[in-house]
């Protein structure tokens, strides 16, 4: 799930701020109950940071509303959620060749589809407003799991399937309205475990700054989450010596990290759909400013907009960034997911309106 894009970008703006500030003695009240926070400067885009072309240009693949990522099927067939909460997929398999794929409908989540990852035949996924869903070849929905330690799953958005069968998930935050979590900084995500053999779900872990996505890291023992409103990755110990510990694995990255994947030889491809803003840095200083935004009508911040600007990073098994795909047009934009297929990364953007296809040479 992305924390900006474009058009319905989070970052306040000038007129924003104006108008936060006008109701600022008003008896109004505020939705948002921010925390303080100075956030580091971020890092100067040179070296592995430097802009390029990468992505600039790419076919699209399947063209629909809000394709926030993607899964493949035995057949390599491409599944992907849309905006109206179905779950849809081309009607043939999808090669090097394959540009604006026909697609069908396959499902209907009851709420919006996200991350989704293949478990066998069955389709798993994390849908806001829905919970954790199986999808069985029919398009037969099944919930999993919609509550966990006590408290409703309000904002499942990304899973790992382990070897063992358990299914790993976010929860991305209590808020509904997304935005929310990123002014407020209440880091209110979690990850949770589905155990199949129980059907239980359990908190694995707690106190993360909007819980995006999760992949296993290649020790086999730890999965990494990103923290999309802290600008950070999270490694989380599942088996080891190290079972239940958790540790930062990359900071003060130049974006919001929404999805992340393998990318094979110990590294990962993180997908950012938005650089960072020096505004909403800035917010993060003056927590009364950001609880008079709190006060402004939702559709206000939802329709705050920024800069389009496509960006896919790769991070080796230490954390360190080692090489980034750019789109400085716009072209390709807010991108969500960077999945690896065949030999190329499939993107999706839970904003756009395309999967674009970004062969890996």
């Amino acid at each position: 799930m992305a924390l900006g894009f474009v058009r319905r970008h989070p970052l306040a703006t000038a007129g924003i701020l104006v108008g936060a500030v006008g109701i600022a003695g008003s008896r109004v009240e505020s939705r948002l109950d921010p925390a303080g926070w100075n956030p580091p400067d971020p890092p100067a885009m040179t070296g592995p940071l430097n802009s390029n072309r990468s992505l600039t240009g790419r076919e699209t693949v399947v063209e629909c509303e809000g394709p926030e990522d993607v899964a493949f099927d035995d057949d390599g067939r491409l599944y992907t959620g849309t905006e109206d909460g179905a779950v849809v997929r081309t009607t043939e398999p999808v090669d090097d060749g394959t540009t604006n794929a026909e697609l069908e409908p396959f499902a209907d989540t009851g709420g919006r589809a996200l991350g989704m990852e293949f478990d066998g035949e069955d389709l798993l996924v994390a849908a806001t407003g829905a919970g954790l869903l199986s999808i069985d070849p029919a398009g037969e929905v099944t919930t999993l799991s919609s509550s966990a330690g006590g408290r409703d799953i309000v904002f499942a958005d990304d899973l790992h399937v382990a070897d063992d069968g358990t299914v790993y998930f976010t929860d991305a935050t209590v808020h509904e309205l997304f935005q929310d979590e990123l002014f407020e900084l209440q880091d209110t995500g979690r990850l949770l475990a589905y155990h199949p053999d129980s059907g239980e779900t359990t908190v694995e872990l707690e106190d993360l700054g909007f819980a995006n996505g999760v992949c296993p890291h290649e020790d086999g023992e730890s999965l990494l989450i990103t923290e999309t409103s802290r600008y950070r990755i999270t490694r989380y110990y599942v088996d080891g010596d190290r079972a239940g510990e958790s540790e930062v694995f990359a900071e003060n990255l130049p974006g919001y990290p929404d999805n992340i994947e393998v990318a094979g030889d110990g590294d990962h491809w993180v997908a950012i759909p938005s650089l960072r803003d020096s505004t909403l840095d800035g917010l993060h200083r003056v927590p009364w400013l950001k609880r008079q935004l709190g006060k402004l009508p939702e559709a206000v911040l939802e329709q705050v907009s920024g800069d389009a600007y496509g960006l896919v990073l790769r991070l080796d098994s230490e954390g360190n960034i080692v090489e980034s795909l750019h789109d400085p047009t716009g072209g390709v934009f807010g991108v969500t997911s960077a999945t690896p297929h065949d030999g190329a990364l499939y993107l999706g953007s839970l904003f756009g309106y395309r999967v674009v296809r970004c062969p890996l040479e």
